[in-house]
């Protein structure tokens, strides 16, 4: 049982030892190219493409080889072909008392009881009331904006990722922190021990610091399960099974939030316009909100080109007609124009079009109202970075306290001149103070990632 367990161990820190970091961008890029939903969305775009050019064929000819087979049954038939008697007349229009022989097959008209008919047929539409140019126009609309959320499909896969990567990152730093204030743990309980056995502590004092050690345990596997269950969803979301996130310097982050933290007023604003214009631009959503406003208008027109009137051409070449399947018989040919002009459709052309025009009405409003809590949206984001920046800076400093505390209590507590309780509370401040600090970190650099998702883009 030792050497099967000893076995388990050694392949688990052998598979641990050749998982290979990769940095975000690389996480971003296998996404890109592995991830199930950005492939579906592919797929759309390639039909969308597809569905283009079945608009733009209705303007080209239509050609298709006809064949047909009729057979008459035997009463039509024998009725067909019986043979009349048809008396001759004078100039006076009298009787001449003769008679000349007439019957379908007399006459050489081509009845048949089984007749062979083969002809081909070109189609050429000229103008259905704008149908055709409109319904292009539509398939481009609509290819355009299959396009626009294969990209919103992409930022939000790449933002997802992100997300799950700091997020493993953020729980490696705290894992250090809780790996760190577990050791202080054992440290002290084994300090206060020694001292309980000894009468210079309080049994309270140990068990206080056996809390903390258990507190301390539970949080760390608590940390072990989140970190698997988050590397598994982001190897879900990149494809690939042999990688972890690449750590990051959180310091290199310094710089800008040092200047995010330190605009004025004035300076905020003209950051916030800069920014939300960007959005204007670039937002592949604001783009596919501005498309289905055409999308609805062209269709708008398409409603009021019912009353238009229709042209088309049609060439028939009839190659035989006759008794036997060989394409010999007599061809003839025709050109047919057709031009329908409606008149009178009992209303219902009319109320299609005012069907269409309150539907493009309705989708205004709605993607006016969209459009206003998107860019709300933005503009709240762009509001929390900075919010989140001061955040660092304020918990830069309490931590600078924190730290300040603990030292002095500690040195209090070695000379006996304050509590168990004080130092467990210092230790507590300082493990929070920690904590803040590396969370406010990721927090503002998920915030950054997100105000990139509403510009359109997701490099660093």
């Amino acid at each position: 049982m030792k050497k099967i367990l000893l076995l388990l161990i050694a392949s688990l820190l052998f598979s641990i030892g050749s998982a290979v970091e990769i940095d975000l961008d690389e996480s971003i890029k296998l996404a890109r190219a592995n991830n199930k939903e950005i492939q579906a969305e592919k797929y759309s775009l390639k039909s969308a493409t597809w569905g283009e050019f079945d608009a733009f064929s209705n303007f080209l000819p239509k050609i298709s080889f006809n064949s047909a087979i009729v057979r008459i049954d035997d009463d039509t038939y024998d009725e067909a072909m019986q043979v009349f008697q048809i008396p001759v007349l004078n100039p006076l229009e009298m009787p001449t008392g003769d008679f000349i022989p007439f019957s379908t097959a007399e006459m050489g008209t081509g009845f048949y009881k089984t007749s062979y008919t083969n002809n081909i047929t070109v189609q050429q539409p000229i103008f259905n009331g704008g149908k055709m140019i409109l319904g292009y126009q539509l398939a481009k609309l609509l290819k355009q904006q299959t396009k626009l959320a294969f990209e919103n499909k992409e930022l939000d896969i790449s933002y997802t990722v992100a997300f799950t990567y700091f997020g493993y990152l953020k729980l490696k730093d705290i894992k250090k922190l809780t790996q760190k204030s577990l050791s202080s743990s054992i440290s002290h309980l084994q300090k206060v021990e020694k001292n309980f056995e000894v009468g210079t502590s309080k049994k309270s004092d140990v068990l206080q610091w056996k809390v903390k050690l258990n507190n301390d345990k539970t949080s760390n596997f608590e940390i072990e399960n989140n970190l698997k269950e988050i590397l598994s969803f982001w190897k879900i979301l990149i494809g690939v099974e042999k990688n972890i996130p690449a750590e990051i310097q959180l310091e290199k982050y310094d710089t800008e939030i040092d200047g995010y933290a330190g605009l004025t007023q004035d300076e905020i604003i003209i950051a916030k316009q800069e920014f939300l214009l960007n959005v204007v631009k670039k937002s592949p959503t604001l783009n596919s909100i501005d498309l289905t406003n055409k999308m609805m208008k062209k269709s708008y027109w398409m409603a009021k080109g019912n009353f238009l009137p229709s042209v088309n051409l049609q060439f028939d070449y009839q190659i035989e007609s006759d008794d036997e399947f060989d394409f010999s018989g007599d061809d003839n040919w025709n050109l047919v124009a057709a031009v329908s002009v409606p008149l009178f459709t009992s209303g219902s052309n009319f109320s299609k079009v005012k069907q269409a025009k309150y539907e493009l009405l309705k989708t205004q409003k709605q993607t006016e109202y969209a459009r206003d809590n998107y860019l709300i949206a933005a503009e709240n984001v762009f509001n929390k970075l900075i919010t989140k920046a001061r955040i660092i800076q304020d918990t830069k400093v309490a931590l600078e306290f924190a730290e300040e505390n603990h030292n002095i209590i500690n040195q209090l507590y070695e000379q006996g001149m304050v509590t168990n309780s004080e130092l467990l509370d210092a230790e507590t401040m300082l493990f929070g103070s920690e904590m803040n600090l590396i969370s406010s970190y990721y927090d503002y650099i998920l915030t950054k990632f997100e105000m990139k998702k509403y510009k359109g883009g997701m490099e660093e």
